[in-house]
């Protein structure tokens, strides 16, 4: 069984692929999250086969239920005492499928 950080990575990064344009290459999010948890400010960019680098925009839908997975993802880290973290860089390879998420406290 996958631990529940990994089955939240990957309902993110599905999430991302599927909202991202048709041409990305790479797909970057940025997302600030408040301390109490109910509050996300999201920031969407991607790169082309050119390597042109331009933001895309999401819907209303897509950041709710980003805030969901991302305050699951820090409650996880919490329940296995790590500090919380309040940012995160997630960068998706959609060429070679590699999914990273950088966390900052």
């Amino acid at each position: 069984m996958e631990s529940t950080d990994i089955v939240i990575n990957r309902e993110i990064g599905q999430l991302l692929y599927d909202v991202a344009p048709d041409d990305a290459r790479k797909i970057i999010m940025r997302a600030k999250l408040a301390d109490e948890g109910d509050v996300g400010e999201f920031e969407f960019d991607y790169e082309n086969e050119k390597g042109d680098v331009n933001w895309f925009a999401s819907t209303g839908k897509t950041n709710s239920r980003l805030l969901d997975l991302l305050e699951r993802h820090r409650a996880f880290f919490v329940s296995q005492n790590q500090s919380p973290w309040k940012a995160c860089t997630i960068t998706i390879d959609v060429e070679t499928g590699k999914f990273s998420m950088n966390l900052k406290y």
